[in-house]
């Protein structure tokens, strides 16, 4: 899961509620928009997700509303990689993984600030650029 570790200007991010498609979605996972409805992602993405999901809730039907807050490059998060990662270090580039949970190595827009190791379930924190 992503959470806000800290924004630059130190206030808290704003809640809106937008279209989701049909499904489960999870607070802390990362959403792309599709055909005006937010969603999972269904596979690994090199692109910086446009929303964080803010609550559990299930989407029974597509359309219905799913607090979210807009993903900001003056924010950093924190989150855990997917898989090993030799080559993650502060500066470098990961991608978000399928699910919109967890960062894995490959080209992406989640810079790395920090982490505590490059193994599988590692904690590491970045800013989307």
């Amino acid at each position: 899961m992503f959470t806000p570790h800290k924004s630059d200007t130190g206030a808290v991010l704003p809640h809106e509620y937008v279209p989701a498609a049909a499904g489960v979605y999870e607070a802390g996972q990362m959403l792309a928009m599709s055909g005006g409805m937010c969603a999972a992602l269904a596979s690994a993405s090199a692109a910086t997700p446009a929303y964080l999901c803010m609550a559990e809730k299930k989407i029974d039907e597509a359309g219905g509303l799913l607090p979210v807050t807009r993903v900001s490059a003056g924010v950093i998060y924190e989150t855990t990689l997917s898989a090993a990662a030799e080559t993650a270090a502060p500066g470098v580039k990961l991608r978000v993984s399928a699910g919109g949970k967890q960062v894995s190595a490959g080209a992406g827009t989640f810079e790395v600030t920090a982490l505590d190791g490059t193994a599988e379930g590692s904690s590491v924190r970045g800013r989307f650029v």
